[in-house]
């Protein structure tokens, strides 16, 4: 065969396997190599400080909220913080020297120091979901919180690190979701109208509105971009750090009901029940493999040290497939 011809073959091939939507490798989660299972299940992950922080749920309901847990990444030795008094399911946001925890039952926000692992600080804050979603940096603690206790319109307030007064309110066209801090903007997911907001932290203002597939919760930012996970479709969506222009929409596990993402080691990974770990190349912008079955761990991931940190009945730390 010659050189042209083979040429016009493989392009009609890659064509081909375009157009029928060839399947990313799918492995068993057992393929995963597992680097240390740490006794702690619950959810809503953070990775700062040379630590994975997770809040853990209790066994029993009746105990109320678990601690806040501490993992070293040198030894995988844990620290529990008690924050019992404080409800559950908390999520976290690391940044301008402290770990951020939202009481959302109580309507606080905790400040964790992480060279004491001593709660020093409580911020009053109406959060507007449980979840609590915070972001972190710019100079600022970035909450979505409700204006009052007669609506369920969404803010996005901005509270001083160190004193903890609010210094900025900003209303959003859409109930939101995620709150991500990077490329000099902050950016928040509005779930309800399917789009994403990118808010200017010298103006205090939403300076873009991109369109984006319906119900966008999670979001992450690196690899010069912010990174949307859908949960109407799972597809991952991929926007510019600097342009805010949507650069690729990539197909990747289904609908969803929960679910995370996050940038780490040159790639993005996805993590939700049922599917531990999705692996997405940004050179290419494609699915490459996923792990898919039912078992003990997969919703919140995190990646730090080297490693992926996935919650469950443990927080399971993962060497990152190649």
């Amino acid at each position: 065969m010659s050189t042209v011809k083979a040429l016009i073959l493989l392009s009609f091939l890659t064509l081909v396997s375009s157009d029928l939507g060839f399947a990313a490798e799918e492995l068993p989660p057992g393929s995963l190599t597992l680097q240390a299972e740490i006794p702690r299940g619950g959810d809503f992950m953070g990775f700062g400080f040379d630590s994975l922080w997770m809040m853990n749920q209790p066994s029993d309901p009746a105990l109320g909220g678990g601690p806040l847990v501490r993992v070293n990444a040198a030894d995988n030795s844990v620290t529990d913080i008690p924050l019992g008094s404080y409800g559950k399911y908390r999520a976290m946001g690391i940044g301008e020297g402290a770990v951020w925890v939202p009481a959302t039952t109580r309507d606080l926000i905790l400040r964790i120091d992480p060279n004491t692992n001593k709660l020093v600080q409580e911020i009053p804050a109406q959060m507007v979901e449980s979840e609590g979603n915070i972001g972190v940096g710019e100079g600022g603690i970035w909450v979505l919180t409700a204006p009052s206790s007669a609506t369920r319109d969404t803010v996005l307030t901005r509270y001083n690190p160190g004193t903890g007064a609010v210094e900025a309110e900003i209303p959003l066209p859409s109930a939101s979701a995620g709150v991500v801090v990077d490329f000099g903007s902050v950016w928040v997911t509005g779930f309800e109208n399917g789009e994403l907001y990118r808010i200017d932290p010298k103006s205090n203002a939403v300076i873009s509105t991109i369109k984006l597939h319906d119900r966008p919760r999670f979001i992450a930012s690196g690899e010069s971009s912010i990174w949307v996970l859908n949960q109407s479709d799972g597809t991952v969506q991929r926007i510019d750090g600097k342009t805010g222009e949507v650069l690729a929409t990539i197909e990747t596990i289904g609908r969803l009901d929960g679910g995370d993402i996050v940038c780490g080691g040159g790639y993005v990974w996805i993590s939700a029940p049922r599917t531990p770990v999705a692996q997405i190349d940004p050179k290419t912008n494609t699915l490459v493999r996923h792990f898919t079955g039912s078992g003990p761990m997969g919703d919140a991931i995190r990646y730090g040290a080297g490693s992926l940190w996935i919650s469950g009945k443990a927080i399971y730390r993962i060497q990152p497939p190649d």
